[in-house]
């Protein structure tokens, strides 16, 4: 079975209490130790249903277009 996708970005359905999230095609996180602990690109995001995540996608990139 294939991961769900939305213009090239992974979805997850929600599971309570976590919303629906998707994370982008270049995104990144490393572990910075324990001071900083997990660190991330921020190219990800979360809404309470599908239908608003694939708006906060689409916001994302549009956002992120010079």
């Amino acid at each position: 079975m294939t991961e769900p996708r939305y213009r090239g970005w992974s979805i997850s359905p929600a599971h309570w209490p976590v919303p629906w999230t998707a994370t982008g095609p270049d995104y990144d996180a490393s572990y910075e130790g324990e001071e900083d602990g997990w660190v991330d690109n921020g190219q990800r995001v979360e809404a309470p249903t599908r239908e608003q995540l694939l708006i906060e996608i689409d916001t994302f990139i549009e956002d992120m277009q010079p």
